[in-house]
């Protein structure tokens, strides 16, 4: 199927936890923890896509520290980076992964890539997604697979389609520019990956790091993960979890940013 880069993007300028993706997780930042979790994936390079700011000529000294190429590039524009390094490795298609969910795992990466390679139907999709909550038909009769937590999750998009959204972006709906995929999920062929259904359902927990709230339930869970923590997968996180009520509930309350946010 061609060469598959995964990209993941980072910036030091967010406005709800300034710094975030270099806070301290089980004594490391959050961005190290994340490339560990994902080094296994079946990509052909990981790349750390971050902006041209000042503020983010540490992160670029991370990525580099980690064994990342990195491209630097406009600071809200994400969608421009994703290009960049699409046309400089002359990838077939992108991983996009956000520097702010250290929950995500190379399972996540390698889902989609196995979708993409076992249908012909997912092979001429723009994007691709894992989706909770589809109807499965099986032998078992109708099944609902299951639903993840918030930021557990990653995108697998044609390079192409991406440069196409580029060009086709109206001017007056910039943040599908930040946001790197939003105009092709409601615009282009969008493939909905079914979860696995032996995975446990958790759509009301939330795995991203955007708050100080976030980053106080990482911290508990990761403390709880211990020395599994670079590999444990989601439904042993989840079995650990659900012994410990009061840490997915300590950001429970947070809500997720609207789109045309950033």
């Amino acid at each position: 199927m061609g060469r598959t880069i995964g990209i993941i993007q980072a910036r030091m300028g967010s406005e709800r936890l300034p710094g975030k993706i270099l806070a301290p997780l089980e004594g490391r930042p959050i961005l190290s923890l994340l490339v560990d979790r994902l080094r296994a994936a079946r990509v052909d390079e990981w790349w750390l896509a971050t902006s041209d700011d000042p503020t983010d000529d540490v992160t670029e000294a991370w990525g580099f520290e980690l064994g990342l190429r990195v491209f630097r590039g406009h600071p809200t524009e994400v969608l421009s980076r994703f290009v960049a390094i699409g046309e400089e490795t002359q990838a077939d298609w992108l991983v996009r992964v956000t520097a702010d969910n250290p929950f995500l795992d190379a399972r996540c990466v390698d889902l989609l890539i196995d979708a993409r390679d076992a249908s012909e139907r997912a092979k001429q999709a723009d994007l691709l997604r894992l989706h909770g909550g589809l109807l499965l038909e099986n032998e078992a009769g109708t099944q609902t697979t299951p639903r993840l937590p918030v930021g557990y999750g990653v995108e697998l998009v044609r390079r192409d389609a991406l440069e196409g959204a580029g060009r086709e972006i109206p001017a007056a709906e910039p943040h599908h520019r930040v946001h790197v995929t939003s105009w092709l999920a409601a615009n282009a062929n969008l493939h909905a990956v079914p979860t696995p259904l032996e995975w446990p359902d958790r759509p009301a927990w939330r795995w991203t790091v955007d708050t100080y709230e976030d980053l106080a339930m990482a911290r508990s869970a990761f403390q709880l993960f211990a020395a599994d923590g670079a590999s444990i997968d989601y439904p042993a996180m989840v079995e650990h979890l659900d012994r410990h009520p009061e840490i997915t509930a300590m950001n429970r309350h947070v809500g997720q940013k609207k789109l045309e946010e950033g």
